[in-house]
């Protein structure tokens, strides 16, 4: 699963680029602009019309580019931003990427081994915390019922 975690004070692109990847995901294209916009962070970070290369990009992927725009233009997805932001602030959450792993947190970039370990811990019948997450649609991938449950906080930027 992944949820939005704009740091605003240091990225303040990050919201409309979460944004951007929502209303892609109306399209059935989140993880395509997802990954578009990871890899053409140096193109719109920092600009102050980054609205205007996050529908060029949208264009690129081949997105009905009037849905797009207006979905973008509206903040249709601004609250659904901001209520996973407040989702990580009450998990803990204080830096990008952190993730929760059937609800216990792992902060930072770390190896796989740091995930093996854990993701093994569960599947072997170890206890998981109490926090309940809960997946949502597009942006969530693989099985509702698996038996670890891997949630990044992250931004685009």
């Amino acid at each position: 699963m992944f949820r939005n975690f704009p740091l605003y004070s240091i990225h303040p692109q990050a919201q409309k680029a979460a944004e951007a990847a929502e209303c892609a995901g109306d399209q059935g294209r989140y993880w395509e602009m997802h990954e578009v916009l990871f890899e053409s962070q140096n193109q719109w970070s920092g600009q102050q019309d980054a609205e205007e290369t996050f529908k060029e990009l949208a264009g690129e992927l081949g997105l009905d580019q009037a849905q797009f725009d207006a979905c973008l233009d509206d903040g249709t997805y601004a609250d659904r931003i901001t209520g996973d932001y407040q989702e990580g602030v009450s998990a803990g959450i204080q830096s990008t990427p952190s993730f929760l792993i059937n609800g216990a947190p792992l902060s930072g970039a770390q190896p796989f081994a740091a995930f093996q370990q854990q993701i093994d811990y569960y599947l072997a019948g170890g206890e998981a915390p109490t926090l309940e997450v809960s997946p949502d649609s597009f942006r969530s991938l693989g099985q509702a019922d698996a038996p670890v449950v891997v949630t990044e906080f992250s931004d685009f930027q």
